[in-house]
């Protein structure tokens, strides 16, 4: 089932918690396309529907009416096993990093290949530590995530989410526990790795201090796209 050319392509897409009486919609109509090597902030009050639309689009839920095409799949009626091949080609980055505390920042970004069965460990390594370099922090490797500062653990999720070379990045508040300074290296970094790879980005956030990385701006409430507007790097 194959969808349109663009990364992203959401027609009429609604989504509901419960059942019947007890239904709750969190996403009425929502129409949204994100072009190849697109970046796309998505910002809005809590509540508005931001997280629910990125894990749709993430195939972490089921779409439930609507077309939404992610990655040339048809996401409507798709089975759990299209779903689980489409997350292997997608790059998820949270606010909470999400590493492993027993492991080092070269094998958190590693264990993103490991479902590849094309690459030996000893590559998994070099493609992780070659990752970080381009992240800025290859001298610390071999550290685990409790010996790295807020900044540099997120930094090790961004190298973690694009070492598997995919093609969508979805992120959703990445720089809500950064201060200032590290929260914008990190968005600044991500979007330019991104566009170097020509790699998309959707990325949800409450945060004004990065709104100028985006190519376009789109902004939600109570559900529904109620604005999109060209972001500072189209201008």
């Amino acid at each position: 089932m194959r969808g349109g050319a663009n990364p992203i392509e959401l027609r009429g897409v609604g989504y509901a918690y419960g059942t019947g009486d007890l239904a709750r919609p969190v996403l009425r109509d929502v129409d949204l396309t994100v072009g190849p090597g697109e970046i796309v902030l998505l910002t809005g009050p809590s509540g508005s529907g931001k997280t629910t639309l990125l894990t749709l689009i993430g195939a972490l839920r089921a779409v439930q009416t609507g077309s939404a095409s992610v990655l040339g799949l048809q996401l409507a009626g798709a089975t759990e096993r299209q779903r689980v091949e489409l997350r292997r080609r997608i790059g998820f980055i949270f606010q909470q990093h999400n590493l492993l505390g027993f492991l080092t920042a070269r094998q958190n970004v590693a264990m993103a290949l490991e479902l590849d069965p094309a690459t030996s460990e000893k590559e998994r390594m070099a493609r992780a530590g070659a990752m970080l370099e381009a992240v800025g922090i290859g001298d610390r490797a071999d550290a685990p995530p409790a010996k790295l500062s807020g900044g540099q653990r997120q930094r090790v999720a961004v190298a973690r989410a694009l070492v598997g070379r995919p093609g969508l990045i979805l992120a959703d508040e990445p720089t809500a526990a950064l201060d200032k300074q590290s929260g914008g290296e990190v968005v600044r970094l991500l979007r330019d790795l991104a566009k170097r790879q020509g790699v998309p980005i959707l990325l949800v956030t409450h945060d004004p201090r990065i709104l100028d990385i985006a190519d376009r701006v789109v902004s939600m409430e109570d559900g529904r796209i109620t604005a999109a507007e060209a972001g500072a790097a189209a201008e």
